[in-house]
């Protein structure tokens, strides 16, 4: 088991590449977007690093610029390196179930209308149409840039990910339909309810 956490891991691997001080640390997280793909969060990197530094998985080498400011470059050790590897190959072996907010929501399905299904998942698969043409937008960016196969399957793998989303929405949709008491032409009327216009 990895002593190290997917944050830590994040930081660490971005350290890998090359020594950063935190301002360039933020800039690569912002540019990486790593917010929609990590934990990592621009207020907790200076906690993080803090931590890295005691278990010894980074140097700190302090140097002051010329308006006299001390700056902190953080490089990653030996140690740090082993760890962060022993940690992508543990999370690269094995599918990570991941808790998705509408299985909430279907687990309280009765609570909604027919009508209000039809809206929420309306609504549903247009974020999902959102989400996937950013995706495609960010793949053809980063193969513009010259980006390594690893980044480029940052978006194409969401993108395989989110078209089976999709796929299944309208698959539930199909089954929910099917129920008798689903069905749209048992529904009363409700004006202003959008329905699926598929």
């Amino acid at each position: 088991m990895s002593s190290i956490s997917n944050l830590e891991a994040a930081l660490l691997g971005l350290l890998s590449r090359k020594p950063m001080y935190p301002y360039e640390i933020e800039k690569n997280v912002v540019e990486l977007d790593m917010r929609y793909w990590t934990e990592i969060s621009i207020s907790s990197i200076y906690k993080v690093l803090e931590r890295l530094e005691k278990k010894f998985l980074v140097d700190v080498n302090l140097s002051v610029t010329e308006s006299n400011k001390v700056k902190k470059t953080y490089t990653l050790t030996e140690k740090g390196a082993h760890e962060l590897k022993n940690h992508i190959v543990e999370i690269m072996s094995e599918l990570e179930i991941s808790i998705y907010q509408i299985d909430l929501a279907l687990a309280n399905l009765h609570l909604l209308t027919p009508a209000e299904v039809n809206s929420v998942m309306t609504a549903y698969i247009a974020s999902i149409d959102t989400r996937l043409a950013c995706y495609g937008e960010l793949e053809t960016y980063l193969i513009g840039q010259g980006c390594g196969i690893g980044n480029v399957h940052l978006a194409r793998r969401r993108q395989y990910l989110i078209k089976a989303e999709r796929e299944w929405a309208l698959r539930f949709l199909d089954d929910y339909h099917a129920v008798p008491e689903y069905a749209p032409e048992n529904e009363p009327e409700q004006t202003g309810s959008p329905g699926m216009g598929r």
